[in-house]
Formats: C-alpha cells, sequence, structure tokens
C-alpha cells in the first residue's frame, strides 16, 4: 500500500494520533477499548496481543477515545506514553460513539501504517493470530476487495429494545449482510476506500452495519467464515480449538487459560 502526500493531508474523523507504524505489518491489529479498560488490554499483551519475533508479523493496537474521568485521563497517557499502542481520538466516550472510533482506526490505519491485512476486533475477545495469518496467507484468500467474518446475512433492522433504529435514520427493513464488529478483516483497498467515504456516508450508530454499509457502497460484500465464533458455547469458551479465529467473551483467566493451551499446541505441532 503506498502512501502519497494528498492522502496523508487529508482529515476525515477526530484521529489525534499520528505515529506511524515502525515497518510493514503482514495483519495490523485494531481493538476497540473503553478508557477503563486497562486491564483487558494488560491481558491481551501479556497473551496474543504481541508478536515477539525479530521481524513482527502482528501488531496490535488498540482505539481508545476521550473520558471525563481526570483519573482515567492521566492513566491514559501514562498508559500511551508506556506501550505505545494507544490510538486516540478527540471525542468523548459512549456506547453509540462506535461509529467515531471505527472512523479514527481505520484513518489512522490507512494514513500511517503499511499491512496486508487489517483486522478490527474487540477487547473482550481471543484472536488465535497463527491461524489467521494462515489462512490470510492462503493463496485463495483474495488480497483485494476482501471483507471477511462471521456473517449476519440477512439482518433484519429493529425498530424497538436496544439495537432500535427509526425510520429517519434508516427507513429500510433490511441491513446489508454484515460482519459483527467482534473480529472483521480488510484488504488495504477497502480499508483506504472506505476512508474515502466517510464524508459521503452519513454516520451510523450501529458501527459494524456502518462498516457494511460503507462496503456495499464500493461493491464489496463479505465472506462467510465460521471460526469468528460470535455466539461460543460455555462449554467450549475457555478451551482453545485450532480452528477458532476470532473467539468473543474471553477475558481474564479464560484468556490466559486459552492462550496456554494455544501455546501448548504449538510446542506439540513444532516438536
Amino acid at each position: 500500500m503506498t502512501q502519497s502526500s494528498e492522502k496523508l493531508k487529508q482529515h476525515k474523523t477526530t484521529l489525534i494520533t499520528t505515529t506511524s507504524c515502525m515497518q510493514p505489518y503482514f495483519l495490523l491489529v485494531l481493538v476497540s477499548s473503553a478508557p477503563n479498560n486497562a486491564k483487558k488490554r494488560r491481558d491481551i499483551r501479556l497473551t496474543w496481543g504481541l508478536d515477539s519475533d525479530l521481524k513482527p508479523r502482528w501488531k496490535t493496537v488498540f482505539l481508545v477515545g476521550q473520558t471525563r474521568n481526570r483519573t482515567e485521563s492521566e492513566a491514559l497517557l501514562k498508559e500511551g506514553v508506556t506501550f505505545g499502542d494507544l490510538i486516540r481520538a478527540d471525542y468523548y466516550e459512549h456506547y453509540w460513539n462506535q461509529t467515531l472510533k471505527i472512523q479514527m482506526g481505520l484513518e489512522w490505519a490507512s494514513k500511517h501504517c503499511q499491512f496486508s491485512f487489517l483486522l478490527k476486533m474487540d477487547d473482550d475477545a481471543f484472536l488465535n493470530t497463527r491461524a489467521l495469518i494462515s489462512l490470510l496467507n492462503n493463496p485463495k484468500t483474495p488480497r483485494e476487495k476482501l471483507y471477511t467474518g462471521w456473517v449476519n446475512e440477512h439482518p433484519t433492522v429493529k425498530r424497538h429494545g436496544k439495537w432500535k433504529v427509526s425510520q429517519s435514520e434508516y427507513n429500510g427493513t433490511f441491513y446489508p449482510p454484515f460482519c459483527p464488529g467482534l473480529g472483521i478483516v480488510l484488504s488495504p483497498d477497502v480499508v483506504d476506500a472506505i476512508v474515502g467515504l466517510f464524508d459521503a456516508v452519513q454516520k451510523f450508530r450501529l458501527d459494524d452495519v456502518y462498516i457494511a454499509l460503507l462496503a456495499n457502497k464500493i461493491g464489496v460484500k463479505p465472506i462467510h467464515n465460521p471460526n469468528f465464533e460470535v455466539w461460543p458455547s460455555n462449554k467450549n469458551r475457555c478451551r482453545f480449538i485450532n480452528s477458532t479465529l476470532v473467539r468473543h467473551a474471553v477475558t481474564g483467566e479464560c484468556l490466559f487459560k486459552v492462550y496456554n493451551e494455544m501455546l501448548s499446541y504449538l510446542s506439540t505441532v513444532k516438536g
């Protein structure tokens, strides 16, 4: 992916961070995180988030907005200096501001990083980095126009409840097929094209649907992969399964258990 000077001049979102990646990465992982989720970010850094190879294949960063809590704000500043992996934007965190987080993360990636693939995920999930990299390295995996994850094929627009959307916000009966925000993989051309549409497509309160609306605008359809586990069973949630790519609701002790089982499995395979 080549960055032009014109591309670097454009500014689409409330992005503050301008730090660039130090090298090209095969996989760039953007993790949506709330200001007070420092423990989740720490646990990710201690498990799947860090590639300790001499030539790292993936880089993990955390997308975090602003907080009105002074103590949290000061802690975030220290965390950013210590780890250098926080991508920040000039907006206050709120559940319905997730689209702003998506926008600033994709803008940062488009302008300040070179990568072969991008994964957007949440901070309450487990990522099997090696399995995902293996899939993306497969010659059958498209290098362009790629938008993949677990696909909701016929998403009905809800008019009541937590996910309700008014007719004025969206007047259709169905959304385009979309991948839940748990795990969304995009190729660089799709990221660039989506960022270019931020000014043209109105913000939407559901961030994963917003990505689908943008992708639909450029004619890119999501590819379903069942190994993005949106609703893992209680039986398997804290067990390592090699076919898993991303699994929702894996935090704390459960995360370390799955990660350590993965390390044991890898040592057996290598042995």
